[in-house]
């Protein structure tokens, strides 16, 4: 993977999968959806890129909304549709420039019983829509190198139903991403798990930790929380090898540097949700991904709008 296959990464990766336990807990989070039952979502996404000091911010909005096809004791039906777009200029998201280029797209999937998301439904629909999209931008892209590989490579993800999901759902997966479990108030859950190593090779041993950080059964409102962090040596040793195997110049200088950045990569998650109704208030999912040569920040914000 060279350098410029890690912005890829960066863009069309989808949250890592997240491995809370069932236990004596407090309160379930779980939809209470009714078959035609409509909502709209709001969404904004800003990244923020830095190198050698300078930072670049994008901004990009878009409106959406779902409905409940099929609501039954199995599980439910759902489709999503992105009605609006705002794009910033240049948005390095490849994610964001696909799905501004979905609007009116019906996008059908399934999930559990407990809202837990099973699979894409409509998968051919949506990948020839998101193929036109990526088309677009590869021909618009040819006095532009590295945006062209990065598109080529997305053309590429999309042909798997698994690099098709990672490409395209990631807000929809993250707008459910609490259903299906039971938390207890304040008591903190740690979890050992494997996050995606956008370097290539093995994935990265990582802490999570979640937990329920207000409950308010009057109104019936609850918060809860994740965290998600790479040991910061390890990622450090990770980074300095990638350069050594990647770079055919003399390195010491650039690990040096390395040595001395303040490195990290993490994922936090807070989502406030009305939990009689199921509906997810508002959300906002936050990566860093600061590697030293690119260093990259993702803030994704979700509120239901009804």
């Amino acid at each position: 993977m060279n350098l410029n296959s890690i912005a890829l990464f960066l863009a069309v990766s989808f949250l890592t999968e997240t491995s809370y336990g069932q236990s004596d807990n407090s309160v379930d989070v779980i939809p209470h959806w009714k078959k035609d039952e409509t909502h709209s979502v709001k969404i904004k996404s800003t990244t923020t890129d830095a190198v050698n000091g300078n930072a670049a911010n994008y901004l990009s909005l878009f409106d959406a909304k779902f409905k409940v096809i099929e609501a039954t004791e199995s599980g439910y039906k759902v489709e999503w549709v992105y009605t609006t777009s705002k794009l910033a200029d240049n948005d390095p998201t490849i994610e964001n420039q696909i799905i501004a280029r979905l609007l009116k797209t019906k996008i059908l999937f399934k999930l559990s019983n407990v809202g837990q998301f099973v699979e894409l439904i409509n998968t051919d629909e949506v990948r020839n829509a998101a193929g036109k999209a990526i088309d677009e931008l590869i021909a618009n892209s040819a006095s532009n190198p590295s945006m062209n590989i990065q598109y080529q490579g997305a053309k590429q993800l999309i042909a798997s139903k698994p690099g098709l999901e990672a490409a395209v759902l990631k807000q929809i997966k993250f707008y459910n991403f609490s259903f299906g479990f039971t938390y207890r108030l304040n008591q903190v859950q740690t979890n050992n798990i494997k996050f995606p190593n956008p370097l290539g090779g093995q994935p990265f041993d990582a802490i999570e930790k979640v937990q329920l950080t207000k409950l308010d059964n009057k109104n019936s409102i609850c918060i809860t929380e994740t965290n998600k962090i790479i040991d910061g040596n390890t990622l450090k040793a990770a980074i300095i090898d990638y350069v050594r195997k990647a770079s055919k110049a003399d390195t010491k200088t650039i690990e040096e540097q390395i040595s001395k950045s303040n490195l990290e990569m993490s994922e936090n998650s807070m989502q406030q949700i009305e939990f009689s109704k199921g509906i997810i208030q508002k959300s906002y999912f936050k990566r860093v991904m600061h590697l030293g040569f690119q260093n990259r920040t993702t803030l994704l914000e979700i509120e239901t709008a009804d």
